[in-house]
């Protein structure tokens, strides 16, 4: 899972300084500071861009998909500009791609055969099911020991949580197997 936990750290650290430093500081690690004050889903395609740039490995575009499907919930829910973002709003971005980022991969690994997966598709729909709320969950109960705050989680922690998080998310669907 190394493209989920950089792209995890990245969106943290731009949490982080995002809060200490102000949202310009925040996008100049990026040499995107240009954007600030820009609608805040342009600002994190931009984003994904620079974390995961288009034309990678798979394990890349699995963590690329999972930002753009959290940049789609981000626009979706019409949070503004970039400036405005709270840290609710960067504390679901967060959530949403270290989530999704895991989810994908499990199922990557269950479409390669490498994960047996259910035979029916009732089956296969509700081990999705369970596999998404089960992730989510767990990085809610992550990020809540760390007190809801982004700036509290270093790089070694993130690391650790999402291969951890990964290898329970793996057992828990190889687990199921054809049990549906």
């Amino acid at each position: 899972m190394p493209n989920s936990r950089a792209v995890a750290g990245g969106v943290a650290g731009l949490a982080r300084n995002f809060v200490n430093q102000g949202p310009t500081e925040a996008l100049r690690r990026f040499n995107l500071e240009s954007m600030a004050g820009a609608p805040a889903e342009d600002v994190f395609i931009a984003l994904t861009d620079m974390l995961c740039p288009a034309g990678g490995t798979i394990d890349e575009a699995i963590a690329r998909d999972a930002m753009l499907e959290t940049v789609a919930d981000l626009a979706a829910a019409g949070v503004g500009n970039f400036d405005e973002l709270s840290a609710d709003d960067l504390r679901e971005f967060f959530i949403g791609v270290v989530s999704r980022s895991i989810e994908g991969k499990i199922l990557n690994e269950v479409g390669t055969n490498a994960i047996a997966a259910p035979s029916d598709i009732g089956g296969v729909e509700r081990a999705q099911a369970i596999l998404y709320d089960f992730i989510e969950n767990c990085v809610r109960d992550e990020f809540h020991a760390y007190g809801t705050d982004l700036s509290n989680i270093d790089a070694n922690s993130i690391d650790r949580f999402v291969d951890d998080l990964y290898a329970a998310a793996h057992d828990l669907i190889e687990a199921r197997g054809d049990d549906g």
